[in-house]
């Protein structure tokens, strides 16, 4: 039976049963209760999923969506939206994440987490465009110091940033969950 807004009346229960299934592993289930055609219950999913360091899985379902839907953030895909700019900022795309971040921002000034991640962007890619300018220019010593002191400085703002915990802390359990990086061959 559906409410007069066309969602299920036990969907209460049914986000519950999704977290559930999560917390537990039981992906397969999760997947069969969120079903394909429902944005609230993918968005539970995915939320579940990432909650749960399952980063690979919720970044698939994501990338099935729109993409419109997560680069103009609006509820219910808010935080979907905030979940695809930390995995876009952790795959190290700064120019993809940081106007989400600012969109997220500015249509929730009091969310300061989203500040935080657009300027963590900014400065992703300051530093990054330091270290280009070195490697193409070949720049004199003393003009490399002062690139150097720069990037000093952008790094330990970024520090300082990062203590805000604007982005998702990873506990040992979800940890376990993320894809196994491939082994560097040492010669």
């Amino acid at each position: 039976m559906r409410s007069p807004t066309g969602q299920p009346q036990n969907m209460g229960k049914l986000v519950e049963m999704i977290q559930t299934a999560v917390t537990a592993g039981r992906l397969d289930v999760a997947e069969q209760l969120a079903g394909q055609t429902d944005n609230y219950l993918l968005s539970e999913l995915v939320q579940s999923l990432y909650k749960e360091g399952y980063v690979a899985l919720a970044k698939e379902r994501l990338m099935q969506m729109e993409p419109r839907l997560l680069r103009e953030p609006s509820p219910p895909l808010l935080e979907l939206s905030l979940i695809w700019a930390e995995i876009c900022y952790d795959e190290g795309r700064y120019d993809e994440a940081a106007p989400i971040f600012e969109t997220i921002a500015e249509r929730h000034p009091d969310f300061a987490a989203a500040r935080f991640g657009a300027a963590s962007c900014y400065l992703q890619l300051a530093i990054a465009n330091l270290k280009r300018r070195i490697q193409l220019y070949h720049p004199p010593k003393t003009e490399q110091e002062k690139i150097c002191k720069y990037l000093d400085d952008f790094h330990h703002a970024l520090n300082l940033i990062q203590t805000s915990g604007w982005h998702t802390e990873w506990n040992q359990t979800q940890v376990r969950h993320f894809p196994i990086k491939p082994a560097t061959v040492l010669h």
